[in-house]
């Protein structure tokens, strides 16, 4: 009877470890989703937000040529841009979302430096819609667009 009784408690035992082994793997299964979505949903942003200032920049660039103001609200728009790229290397990207976030943050990087130069060239020579067309930023720009779809897949 004793040893009846001592099977009964090792297989409620293992029932229990193995129900909680399970309940752990499902809750980190739904943590990976979360964690995936998050970061979907937050780089989806981020590329929307690039995207809003590209074409605004694009929009100031015909301004700035002539008007002090728009050349202003031209530089504060590649500041956010770089505030933005800066912020978004920050997110650690869950392992499915590793290539793109390689992918996104060495765009961020040359669009830094993209933005650096032109800034330079503007204090040298003044803002010409020619310089900002070889920047190559709104190029950039559209690389950085291209990532949307991949991310929409991601998320799934």
């Amino acid at each position: 009877m004793r040893r009846q009784r001592k099977r009964k408690q090792q297989a409620v035992m293992m029932a229990t470890m193995l129900a909680s082994a399970v309940m752990l793997s499902a809750c980190s299964a739904v943590d990976s989703v979360n964690q995936s979505l998050n970061y979907v949903n937050e780089a989806t942003e981020y590329i929307n937000q690039v995207s809003t200032a590209g074409t605004e920049l694009q929009n100031l660039a015909q301004e700035a040529v002539n008007n002090p103001d728009a050349a202003a609200q031209f530089q504060e728009q590649l500041e956010q841009i770089r505030t933005e790229a800066s912020e978004f290397a920050q997110l650690t990207p869950p392992a499915i979302g590793e290539s793109i976030h390689a992918r996104l943050v060495e765009y961020n990087e040359q669009l830094t430096g993209m933005v650096d130069q032109f800034s330079q060239r503007i204090q040298e020579q003044g803002f010409t819609l020619e310089n900002w067309e070889q920047t190559g930023i709104p190029d950039l720009i559209t690389n950085i667009n291209n990532l949307s779809q991949q991310l929409n897949d991601l998320g799934g």
